[in-house]
């Protein structure tokens, strides 16, 4: 689904996944231009993951679109849990898990779209 029938909910959630799947060069750009930490794109997402999970709760998202995001959800939580260390701009260019981060948020946005 998407285009204009897809709902707003819908393409910011998958603006969202994007921006996690986007390169580190393109990701510093997005969060300069905002003025934000890096960590701004993680604190979108978790915002992204709680609307997915109320609109599967009121039936308007399904089940496995939501399952979809739970892989980013679970790469997050273990980076945040590693420590501020990751959570830099040199991190984003320079670290194995801001690169494995895209590889699962590109996977969840393919399989978010199915």
């Amino acid at each position: 689904m998407t285009g204009e029938q897809e709902p707003e909910f819908r393409r910011w959630i998958r603006t969202v996944l994007s921006r996690l799947g986007w390169d580190a060069e393109r990701q510093l750009e997005h969060v300069r231009s905002l003025r934000v930490d890096v960590d701004e794109l993680a604190l979108e997402f978790d915002d992204a993951l709680h609307l997915a999970q109320a609109k599967t709760h009121d039936g308007l998202l399904s089940q496995e679109a939501l399952e979809a995001l739970l892989p980013v959800d679970a790469k997050l939580s273990r980076m945040t849990e590693h420590g501020p260390e990751l959570w830099t701009e040199e991190a984003v260019t320079t670290a194995l898990a801001w690169q494995e981060l895209r590889t699962v948020a590109r996977r969840a946005l393919s399989d978010f779209d199915r």
